[in-house]
């Protein structure tokens, strides 16, 4: 028996082990990205560069749109490497799971009303909370997650690129049109990347919410 009980410990700590490596590498993956979108932030991002140029600093909201998709690139590759072995409930799904462990839905529901919720809002919380559930359990494959980060690399090595050469001269018809492409290009990797689709599609499952419609919600 204690054989046995020794085996299962052994066999749960390579498994955190594992774990712990590959969330490891998969960060590190992402922040070696990371270094080269800052070396852009440092200038103040694409908009920085716009900035400086009088002829493009009228289009400038163009680059702050094409540095805010940058941003959720990192944002979306950030979370592909935190759940790779399950999305932990946020603060909406754990006030749900607290107060059903000691009430029924039924009562729940009541307790909900009378705090001034709609029936829409309660089923929209009830439904969240039923897929944050589920996704608790929901893995990713390291491999696919790296195909996803290398594909984001091609792409954010544009976008460094783009600042070098702006910075260096680049005639503002040219540096425009490269900046809308570009933001385009980002979107359609953000549609038609399976994991970072999948990113994003878990983010538009969270609902707003807050309890006293005071806070700013979550």
């Amino acid at each position: 028996m204690k054989f046995v009980y020794i085996t299962l410990q052994l066999a749960l700590l390579t498994t955190w082990v594992t774990i712990a490596k590959a969330e490891s590498s998969c960060i590190e993956w992402v922040s070696q990205l990371k270094s080269k979108k800052e070396n852009v932030s440092f200038n103040g991002g694409m908009w920085g560069h716009f900035e400086k140029n009088p002829e493009l600093r009228k289009k400038s909201t163009t680059a702050l749109q094409l540095d805010s998709r940058i941003n959720k690139i990192f944002f979306v590759l950030d979370h592909l490497c935190g759940t790779q072995n399950g999305i932990p409930l946020n603060d909406l799904a754990l006030y749900i799971a607290y107060n059903l462990s000691s009430k029924s839905k039924k009562e729940f529901r009541e307790e909900l009303l009378v705090l001034g919720k709609t029936t829409k809002q309660i089923n929209t919380w009830f439904e969240f909370y039923d897929y944050a559930q589920h996704q608790k359990s929901r893995t990713l494959q390291l491999s696919e997650i790296r195909t996803a980060i290398n594909q984001s690399a091609l792409l954010i090595n544009r976008y460094a690129q783009l600042a070098e050469i702006i910075s260096n001269g680049e005639s503002p018809e040219q540096a425009l049109h490269k900046t809308l492409t570009l933001s385009a290009n980002i979107d359609q990797l953000l549609k038609e990347q399976p994991y970072l689709a999948q990113a994003l599609e878990e983010f538009a499952h969270v609902p707003y919410w807050d309890i006293n419609e005071s806070s700013g919600g979550s």
